[in-house]
This record gives structure tokens, sequence and C-alpha cells, in this order.
């Protein structure tokens, strides 16, 4: 009955996570818009704003998880650049090449991540260096706007409407992280899983599986320019603004597994989305190379 409970709570809170987000998207993609910023661009700055994962990782590092915490940015990282990527080449094969700041922040994001956490601990300091840097590679992807075809917005919201979606997105987003974080401390355990590797491939799985959707959905509708922006931008994010905010609420002790494993994961699967990027398309042989990938990282991890 206790693993029952523990995985109901694990699945609402991360359902609750999902559509709460929609909400917050919405909201701040009709108010981006008058920015007249590219579909990459615009893609970068507002869907990548990954807000629960941030709310997941905060609350698993408040209680003590720091697998799950870790989850939230590291292992969603892989994720998103190799499984997100991955699926919207195999089922969308798409052309876009973009811009280097957003490559370049991308990269910058995750050597300062690694580098952070390479000594076991990512401070307090270190979540106010993660933040610091945030603020600048936004501000670089801003300037890397260009004059392709925008991304589709929805104009049609009037300003009451959107804050009622940001209240209520913000809402959801606390309440649906706490559930998610009891069911994982509950699930964890009850069946004696490793809350490292829990919490680094499932978790981080769970929070990024709508991003799966942001990018092959995108690209199969002809849109790949917000797949590839989504995905530069959230890997930004999350390396930075997302694990610095975890870090400053409560410092995090890394664990030598993911020192050993996850962090050179890490920055070997960034390389290869990268440079499969930075030739301006992505096939299905290059989607099935980042599956591929993903799939020997969790090989390894289980081992």
């Amino acid at each position: 009955m206790s693993v029952a409970v523990g995985l109901g709570a694990f699945a609402g809170g991360l359902w609750l996570l999902v559509e709460s987000v929609d909400g917050l998207i919405k909201a701040l993609r009709a108010w981006a818009a008058a920015a007249g910023l590219s579909g990459v661009v615009l893609a970068a700055v507002v869907l990548g704003f990954d807000l629960e994962s941030t709310a997941a990782g905060v609350a698993a590092t408040l209680e003590g998880l720091p697998g799950t915490a870790l989850g939230t940015s590291v292992g969603a990282s892989i994720f998103l650049m190799t499984a997100g990527l991955g699926v919207a080449g195999v089922v969308a094969p798409f052309a876009v090449r973009p811009p280097l700041a957003l490559l370049g922040s991308g990269a910058i994001a995750t050597v300062l991540a690694i580098a952070l956490c390479a000594d076991g601990t990512l401070t307090r300091f270190d979540g106010a260096v993660l933040l610091a840097a945030f603020a600048p590679l936004v501000a670089v992807m801003l300037h890397a706007r260009r004059a392709d075809a925008g991304a589709p917005v929805d104009r049609s919201d009037a300003p009451p409407r959107r804050w009622l979606r940001l209240g209520a997105g913000l809402a959801g987003l606390v309440l649906g992280a706490e559930l998610l974080v009891f069911g994982t401390a509950r699930v964890v355990g009850e069946l004696g899983f490793s809350e490292t590797v829990f919490g680094l491939l499932v978790v981080a799985a769970a929070v990024s599986f709508e991003e799966v959707v942001l990018e092959a959905l995108p690209a199969f509708r002809g849109f790949p320019e917000l797949s590839v922006g989504n995905a530069l931008g959230t890997l930004t994010f999350l390396l930075t603004g997302s694990l610095g905010t975890i870090a400053l609420v409560r410092p995090v002790e890394v664990p030598s597994a993911v020192v050993d494993y996850h962090l050179p994961a890490l920055g070997s699967c960034v390389l290869l989305a990268g440079a499969l990027l930075a030739r301006g398309r992505l096939g299905r042989a290059g989607g099935a190379l980042l599956l591929a990938a993903y799939a020997g990282y969790v090989g390894g991890a289980l081992l």
C-alpha cells in the first residue's frame, strides 16, 4: 500500500506539474510576442524557463534528496539533449541552423555547472555564481534575434486571463513538486532503490517529459526552430538559473556517482547534440544517434 501511495503521489505530482506549466507558457508567450523575436530565440527565452523542474528540485533539496534535486537539472539536461532532440529528429527531420550565441550559451552553462559540481558540493556561493551567469546568457540569446519567421503565438488572451493562468500555474507548480518529491521518497524508501539513480534517471525523465512534446511536435508541424530554441534555452536555464536557485535554497551534496559518471555524461551528450545542431540539420540518423547515446547513458547508470 505504501508503494502504491508513493507511485500515486509521484504520478499525480508529475501530471500537475506538466498541466500547470502549460498555463504559464501560454501567458508568457503572449507577452513575449511583442518583442518581435525570431522563432528560435523566442522559444529559447520563453519556453526555456523550465519552472516545474526548478520547483521539483527545490522541494527535493529541502527534503534532503540530492539525487532527485540534481536529476531535475543535470539528469533533465541529458534527457533533453538526447531523448528530446533524438525523438524530434527521428519523427520529423529538420534543417535549422541555430545562432552561435545560443550554442555558446548552452556550452558555457554546461561547463560552468560541471566545474562547480566537480568538488562534490554545490554551495550557496556556487548557486549565486550560476544565477549571476544566467542573466548575461539570456542577454546573449536576446541579442541573437534574427529575421526568420516568428513562432505562432496566441494573441487572443486578455491580460486578466493571463494573470489567472500565471497564478494557477505557480500554485500548481508548488503543489505538484511537493507531491512528486513525497512520492519519490516513499518509493525509494519502500523498494530500496538508489535515490541517486532514481533521481538522475526516473525523475529527470519525468519532469522533462513534456520537453519531448515541445521538441517533437513543433518539428512535426513545420516549426523546427521552436524545437531547437526550446532545447538550447532550457539547457541553459536548467544548468544556471534552475541549478543556481536549488543550491541557494539549500547546498547540495553531489554524490560521487554524479561526479564520476553523470557529469562526464552530461558534457559528452551536450557536445554531441551541439555538434549535430551546428551542422544546420538533424536527420533520422542523427536522431537515432542521440537516442542511442541516451540508451547508453541509462545502461551505464544501471550497471
